[in-house]
């Protein structure tokens, strides 16, 4: 058997290791173990955890990744551990409801928490979920945070000033005595049938038109087409007293806004001979990405640049920011107008966010 199909069969039967019972099993030293975990972690037979035990990944199979919580418990600090335990119990996570420690805790766990960029007709929000949770368990659990259900709470209930009504007694039933009942013939059925619904019947009713003299009629339509006469005239002298009845409603005109925005982004770029590739303006004069060229000592790199116009950048610009990064593979630059919050302050100086980049656009 070959060396790496003994170190498969291994790790299929103990899941999770680290090199050190690798080079036992394959009876080698630590560098050829670890050489030959590298090649099957490039060929995607194997994966590399970002929880290290000492100082080193454990290395496992596809499909072993529930077996990976077994190894966080001693091997995280505390705060870490409640939070990896509290994003297992609730399986979902907004970043909006989270403290600052959650946050930089969950950039941490690589390996259970998995980060959504959820989009809304209003905003962008960015949410954490269970590395093993289904994704149409994700879809409810996100949907109902975005959206609770509204509690209907019970109508108070009225008593009635009028005391409940006693039952009444039941009546006494009389048992009738049988009548000599006398058999017709179904000739005499149906004549009597026929004679009972002839009598329920009404007489049709007769409709007789009225008959109105012709001078009456005359004097009628005389009078209808005075009357009217009379009113078109009264309407054309008060219309013709309004002045400016008849003048054209003169129309609005609509002048289109300008983005001024856009405008001083490319001059902060011409300035540090920066290139732009792509633009995509998200909201105009407000929200705008772009593909940019950032020359540097070694050539020009390719970075992907949020710019944001807004009187407070807050933490949550920030993380939707790296996320889409993230998405790209590519580091960010994130550019904003005015100010940032205090929070968004800290989590850059924690180095919460790694290859990203922070400037004003004076």
């Amino acid at each position: 058997m070959l060396v790496q199909d003994q170190i498969l069969e291994f790790l299929n039967v103990t899941g999770p290791t680290i090199p050190t019972k690798v080079a036992k099993t394959i009876k080698t030293d630590i560098i050829i173990a670890s050489a030959h975990l590298s090649d099957l972690a490039a060929q995607k037979k194997i994966r590399i955890s970002s929880l290290k035990l000492g100082g080193s990944p454990l290395y496992y199979l596809p499909g072993q990744e529930e077996q990976l919580y077994n190894f966080a418990a001693g091997n995280l600090n505390p705060k870490d551990m409640a939070v990896l335990d509290r994003l297992k119990t609730e399986g979902v996570l907004r970043e909006a409801d989270l403290d600052l420690l959650s946050k930089v805790a969950l950039r941490a766990l690589r390996d259970f928490a998995v980060p959504l960029q959820v989009r809304t007709p209003d905003s962008s929000e960015l949410f954490w979920k269970w590395h093993l949770l289904p994704d149409d368990t994700t879809n409810h659990l996100v949907r109902e945070i975005l959206y609770p259900p509204q509690v209907e709470e019970p109508l108070p209930v009225e008593q009635s000033p009028f005391p409940e009504p006693t039952p009444l007694e039941p009546l006494p039933i009389r048992t009738l005595s049988p009548e000599p009942s006398h058999a017709l013939s179904p000739i005499e059925v149906e004549w009597k049938a026929e004679e009972e619904h002839l009598v329920e019947s009404s007489p049709p009713v007769q409709v007789v038109e009225s008959v109105v003299p012709a001078s009456v009629k005359k004097t009628r339509s005389i009078k209808k087409s005075s009357s009217l006469t009379s009113i078109l005239d009264k309407t054309q002298t008060i219309l013709a007293e309004k002045p400016g009845m008849n003048a054209a409603v003169p129309k609005k005109t609509v002048t289109p806004k300008t983005d001024t925005f856009l405008p001083t982004i490319e001059h902060f770029f011409r300035e540090l001979n920066i290139t732009i590739q792509e633009q995509d303006i998200i909201r105009k004069n407000a929200e705008v990405n772009l593909s940019i060229k950032v020359p540097t000592v070694v050539g020009k790199m390719t970075y992907f640049c949020k710019a944001k116009k807004k009187t407070r950048c807050d933490e949550k610009d920030l993380s939707a920011a790296y996320m889409e990064a993230q998405v790209k593979k590519l580091p960010l630059l994130f550019l904003y107008s005015h100010d940032l919050t205090k929070k968004a302050q800290e989590m850059i100086a924690t180095g919460a966010f790694e290859n990203v980049i922070v400037k004003k656009v004076e």
